[in-house]
C-alpha cells in the first residue's frame, strides 16, 4: 500500500545517496538529523488521521442521526487524539476502553495472543510517544536517538497496528 510517507522514504533515500555520492559528509548528517524528526512527525500525523478517519467511520455506520456524527467529529475526534491512549503505555487499552468493556476485552485478547500484534501495537506506541517528546522538548534540539531507518521499521509495524484497528472497528 502507498502512503504519502513511502514517498518520502524514497525522497530520503535519493538525497542521502547523492549527498553521500558526492563527499558531503557533514551535510548528510545533518539531513539525517532534521529529516528522521520529520519522519517521526509525518507518521505520528498519518495515524492520527487514520485513527480519526476509524473512528469517524465507525460513528457513521452505526448512527442514522447527523446530530450524532456531527457532535462526535466535534467533540470526540478533534483535537482529542492524543488524549485517547497512554503513550507511555504498553497497550492500547486506555483507547479501546472509550468503545466500553466487552470491545475492550475482546480486542485486547486478541492482541495478547498474537506476539506479532503485541509488537506492531508497542512500535504504534513508541511512535506517538517519541512524538510528544519531541514536540514538547524543543523540536530543534531534541535528541531523537532513533535513525531515520529505525524510524521506517517502527512505522512498517506500526502501520501494520492500525490496519488490524480498522478492521476491528469494521466488524
Amino acid at each position: 500500500m502507498y502512503t504519502p510517507i513511502n514517498g518520502f522514504v524514497e525522497d530520503y533515500h535519493e538525497l542521502k545517496g547523492y549527498l553521500l555520492e558526492n563527499g558531503q559528509i557533514s551535510l548528510e548528517n545533518n539531513v539525517e538529523n532534521h529529516l528522521k524528526k520529520v519522519m517521526l512527525l509525518s507518521c505520528a500525523s498519518y495515524y492520527e488521521t487514520q485513527i480519526q478517519e476509524i473512528i469517524k467511520n465507525f460513528v457513521q455506520r452505526n448512527s442514522s442521526d447527523d446530530k450524532v456524527s456531527n457532535f462526535v467529529l466535534k467533540k470526540a475526534i478533534s483535537r482529542q487524539y492524543h488524549t485517547y491512549f497512554t503513550w507511555d503505555g504498553n497497550n492500547v487499552n486506555s483507547f479501546l476502553g472509550l468503545f466500553g468493556e466487552e470491545f475492550k476485552k475482546e480486542v485486547s485478547m486478541t492482541i495478547s495472543k498474537d506476539e506479532a500484534l503485541k509488537e506492531q501495537m508497542r512500535a504504534f506506541l513508541q511512535l506517538g510517544n517519541e512524538r510528544n517528546k519531541m514536540v514538547h522538548e524543543n523540536f530543534l534540539v531534541y535528541n531523537l536517538e532513533k535513525t531515520f531507518d529505525e524510524i521506517i521499521q517502527l512505522n512498517e509495524k506500526a502501520e501494520k497496528f492500525v490496519v488490524f484497528l480498522r478492521k476491528e472497528f469494521e466488524k
